[in-house]
């Protein structure tokens, strides 16, 4: 009887563990939202689950004026982080580069009505550096034409589609000067 007890005890141990583990696990690479006044600040790896809790923000949070980019390593989905990018547009919102925005995060900053880059940096790395660190890359000729839309229509034309391209393709990491911003019209206040 005893030693069933202790079996059964060591077995609740072990799925406890397990599911505290598969919680810190589903955590560790979310997308983090936090609401300061009018200020939304976004950080982490994009989603689609983070394209879904942006929309219910928004809807929620009436008076957002900004949006803090922190530290966004990239995105799994070029449609989702677009669709974010223009859910950004439409509420007609300013972003703002606080942290590293990195390959298609650069989308979610090119959304903004208004766009600085304050204190950040806007960067691109290869496919392969970007895989090495975990993040999902989309290299689909599908995934290059959203792309370039995209580009068009924040920006007016896909110059800045084909630098990304051409730039992700030949280094590893690169990232952007103020002459570059300058070029392609990255931001509107500086």
């Amino acid at each position: 009887m005893l030693r069933r007890f202790g079996i059964a005890l060591a077995v609740i141990v072990v799925m406890a563990g397990g599911a505290l583990a598969l919680i810190r696990l589903v955590g560790a690479g979310a997308t983090e939202f936090r609401v300061e006044g009018t200020v939304l600040r976004i950080s982490g790896p994009i989603s689609g689950a983070a394209a879904d809790r942006l929309q219910r923000t928004l809807e929620q949070t009436p008076g957002l004026e900004v949006v803090a980019l922190g530290d966004i390593p990239g995105a799994d989905d070029v449609a989702w982080v677009t669709g974010m990018g223009r859910l950004i547009r439409a509420a007609g919102l300013e972003t703002r580069a606080t942290g590293a925005v990195v390959n298609d995060g650069i989308f979610l900053f090119l959304g903004g009505t208004e766009r600085s880059v304050t204190g950040g940096a806007l960067v691109l790395q290869s496919d392969a550096v970007q895989r090495r660190m975990g993040v999902a890359v989309d290299a689909s000729a599908a995934a290059e034409g959203d792309r370039q839309r995209f580009v068009e229509a924040m920006l007016g034309d896909g110059d800045f589609a084909a630098f990304m391209a051409e730039t992700r393709a030949t280094r590893d990491n690169y990232t952007l000067t103020e002459d570059d911003m300058d070029r392609f019209g990255l931001q509107t206040a500086n």
